[in-house]
């Protein structure tokens, strides 16, 4: 979890109580941050939380805006990244604002504090169905011998109050599949080039439901991704995917890897199967095991397949292997951007309005990246009085000290909704608060 040193105690905490003792003082700058709208005009609300993220350590100093939009901060030299995120709801429907600052903010002996590094808020809407964990770390093999990875499973969530239907809803990842790969979409003014134009990439391929699905409200849907069979039966630590209400990634004809896709048990309706499109090459849809950036879309006004065939949506990439589809704006559900933990090289893929944050992750050490409860919404529902379970210990924040991260709420989900609670999950579309890494995917059982 970043360690988030608020402005307030900044000098006691950091640079007075730290270095006391042997009378080492560190310089500090003020840095100003203006928060502006799409049109380039001030976005005038007070209250906004804004940050700034340390690159290459887990320091986070945050600051409010005041009545114009600017919020001012003071920090020790380094390299920063700016970011705000802002929710407005009218009792029926939430929107939110996200933004990140176009370029890293260098903070140094030179810094002109009368630099104000603006960014603008792009507005997007909150969906009911989210996406609530995403398990790709690979299960430890009982023998110590290594790491088995194709147990791999997203599930969906409906967070809402209503009942969700999805109608030609597919899942897809972004390019590059990796968020420390090169990344050719970036041009020469540091912005990623498909922002401007209201699309962001599908490289590959992508998975579709058969038909509509309904979520009811404070329920979920399972996808294996890879071998929808029993695997405790060879790893007991792994996943039992031996469920007729989970769906799977199934369609031999397009992907046949043996590695990834065993015929699903029997147990799982083939209307289960989620059927692909693929239009790139490869015999698998192989999802990072690092840093996955996945999501949720759906075709509005076609269907999936119509769309996979439809070459006005074809872009070209750097990389031939990151060639794929031109998925708009307004058809994404949900996404989430991974980054893999201590590494210089992650840069974002998500546009602020599907996702301004992100969350670290640890390949190959089975832990899963799990959604956090919003603490405020759950205990307000009058239902959860005495179900809900607390003391929540499954983050990895007692494992990895400051690199790992835990559920702020305290509320252990998993164990609340075997005890009858109906869960909220926190959405403001900035995975850096909406996730954590967890020690152990909510689906195991040992």
């Amino acid at each position: 979890m970043k360690n988030v040193i608020y402005l307030t105690c900044l000098f006691v905490l950091v640079f007075a109580a730290c270095r006391k003792k042997d009378s080492i003082t560190y310089p500090t700058f003020e840095v100003a941050v203006q928060l502006t709208d799409t049109s380039g005009n001030n976005f005038t609300v007070a209250g906004v939380n804004v940050k700034l993220t340390a690159t290459g350590s887990s320091n986070v100093f945050e600051s409010l805006t005041d009545a114009s939009g600017l919020a001012k901060f003071v920090v020790p030299a380094g390299v920063y990244q700016a970011s705000a995120s802002y929710t407005q709801a009218d009792g029926v429907q939430r929107t939110i604002f996200n933004g990140n600052a176009d370029a890293n903010i260098t903070v140094s002996s030179d810094w002109d504090k009368n630099n104000i590094t603006k960014i603008t808020l792009i507005e997007a809407q909150l969906s009911q169905v989210i996406i609530k964990e995403i398990f790709v770390g690979g299960t430890l093999k009982d023998d110590g011998s290594g790491t088995f990875e194709f147990d791999k499973y997203i599930v969906l969530y409906n967070n809402s109050t209503t009942p969700a239907t999805l109608e030609n809803v597919c899942l897809g990842m972004i390019a590059p599949y990796n968020s420390q790969a090169s990344n050719g979409f970036y041009d020469e003014s540091g912005k990623l080039s498909y922002e401007s134009e209201g699309w962001i990439p599908a490289p590959q391929g992508y998975w579709y439901f058969q038909q509509s699905v309904t979520i009811q409200p404070g329920k979920q849907i399972v996808i294996a991704l890879n071998n929808a069979v029993n695997n405790t039966i060879t790893y007991s630590k792994s996943i039992n995917f031996d469920n007729p209400e989970y769906y799977c990634t199934y369609d031999i004809l397009q992907y046949n890897n043996a590695n990834y896709y065993v015929a699903p048990a029997a147990s799982i309706p083939t209307n289960h199967y989620l059927k692909a499109v693929k239009y790139g090459t490869g015999n698998a849809w192989s999802i990072s095991v690092t840093s996955p950036g996945v999501f949720l879309f759906t075709t509005k006004g076609t269907t999936p397949t119509a769309f996979g065939a439809d070459a006005a949506h074809n872009y070209n990439a750097w990389l031939s292997a990151y060639n794929g589809k031109k998925v708009p704006f307004d058809w994404v559900l949900d996404g989430v951007e991974v980054y893999l933990l201590n590494n210089e090289n992650n840069v974002k893929r998500f546009t602020p309005n599907i996702d301004a944050g992100y969350v670290y992750h640890v390949n190959r050490q089975g832990y899963s990246i799990y959604r956090n409860v919003d603490k405020e919404a759950t205990e307000a529902i009058a239902e959860n009085a005495g179900k809900l379970v607390y003391n929540y210990s499954l983050g990895t924040n007692d494992i990895l000290g400051p690199r790992g991260s835990t559920d702020s709420s305290g509320i252990d989900a998993e164990a609340s909704i075997k005890n009858g609670a109906r869960i909220i999950y926190k959405d403001t579309n900035d995975s850096t608060k909406d996730f954590h890494l967890r020690s152990k995917p909510s689906l195991r059982t040992n």
